[in-house]
Protein backbone atom coordinates (compact mmCIF):
# COMPACT_ATOMS: atom_id res chain seq x y z
CA UNK A 1 0.00 0.00 0.00
CA UNK A 2 1.15 3.34 -0.78
CA UNK A 3 1.62 6.13 1.96
CA UNK A 4 -1.03 8.43 2.48
CA UNK A 5 -3.25 6.38 0.34
CA UNK A 6 -6.48 5.44 1.96
CA UNK A 7 -7.31 1.87 2.55
CA UNK A 8 -10.71 1.77 0.10
CA UNK A 9 -10.43 3.63 -2.98
CA UNK A 10 -12.58 2.88 -6.02
CA UNK A 11 -12.61 4.72 -9.63
CA UNK A 12 -14.59 7.29 -10.98
CA UNK A 13 -15.14 8.17 -14.68
CA UNK A 14 -14.83 12.83 -14.99
CA UNK A 15 -13.79 14.39 -17.86
CA UNK A 16 -10.54 14.54 -18.73
CA UNK A 17 -10.29 18.15 -18.14
CA UNK A 18 -12.27 17.91 -15.10
CA UNK A 19 -9.49 15.47 -13.51
CA UNK A 20 -6.88 17.77 -14.78
CA UNK A 21 -8.56 20.67 -12.56
CA UNK A 22 -8.98 18.89 -9.74
CA UNK A 23 -5.48 17.69 -9.61
CA UNK A 24 -4.24 21.08 -9.74
CA UNK A 25 -6.18 22.70 -7.70
CA UNK A 26 -5.11 19.69 -5.25
CA UNK A 27 -0.95 20.29 -6.24
CA UNK A 28 -1.80 23.82 -5.05
CA UNK A 29 -3.48 23.41 -1.94
CA UNK A 30 -0.45 20.61 -1.32
CA UNK A 31 -3.11 18.15 -0.57
CA UNK A 32 -3.46 14.46 -2.60
CA UNK A 33 -6.70 14.42 -4.77
CA UNK A 34 -7.87 11.74 -2.56
CA UNK A 35 -7.66 14.72 0.45
CA UNK A 36 -9.00 17.10 -1.79
CA UNK A 37 -11.84 15.16 -2.79
CA UNK A 38 -12.84 14.28 1.05
CA UNK A 39 -12.32 17.78 1.51
CA UNK A 40 -14.70 19.13 -1.27
CA UNK A 41 -17.59 16.42 -0.26
CA UNK A 42 -17.61 17.26 3.57
CA UNK A 43 -17.95 21.03 2.67
CA UNK A 44 -20.62 19.87 0.33
CA UNK A 45 -22.67 18.05 3.53
CA UNK A 46 -21.89 21.01 5.44
CA UNK A 47 -23.69 23.28 2.89
CA UNK A 48 -26.47 21.31 2.36
CA UNK A 49 -27.12 20.76 6.20
CA UNK A 50 -26.98 24.56 6.76
CA UNK A 51 -29.36 25.27 3.73
CA UNK A 52 -31.49 22.69 5.33
CA UNK A 53 -31.28 24.10 9.14
CA UNK A 54 -31.67 27.85 7.76
CA UNK A 55 -35.42 26.60 5.52
CA UNK A 56 -36.31 24.80 8.72
CA UNK A 57 -35.51 28.35 10.81
CA UNK A 58 -37.32 30.39 8.38
CA UNK A 59 -40.40 28.01 8.37
CA UNK A 60 -40.12 27.15 12.36
CA UNK A 61 -38.50 30.19 13.68
CA UNK A 62 -41.31 32.21 14.99
CA UNK A 63 -42.82 28.99 16.82
CA UNK A 64 -39.25 28.29 18.35
CA UNK A 65 -38.83 32.09 19.67
CA UNK A 66 -42.43 31.96 20.94
CA UNK A 67 -41.63 28.49 22.92
CA UNK A 68 -38.03 30.06 24.05
CA UNK A 69 -39.82 33.17 25.15
CA UNK A 70 -42.18 30.68 27.33
CA UNK A 71 -39.29 29.53 29.11
CA UNK A 72 -37.38 32.82 29.70
CA UNK A 73 -40.76 34.03 31.61
CA UNK A 74 -40.95 30.16 33.51
CA UNK A 75 -37.25 30.39 34.41
CA UNK A 76 -37.73 34.04 35.63
CA UNK A 77 -40.42 33.56 38.24
CA UNK A 78 -38.37 33.49 41.12
CA UNK A 79 -39.75 29.72 41.89
CA UNK A 80 -37.27 26.67 42.00
CA UNK A 81 -37.75 23.63 39.65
Amino acid sequence: MLLGMATETTTMRVRFETRDRLAKEAELSGQTLIEMLDALADQLEERRLLTSMERSYEEHGPAIRAEVGVWDQTLGDGLLP
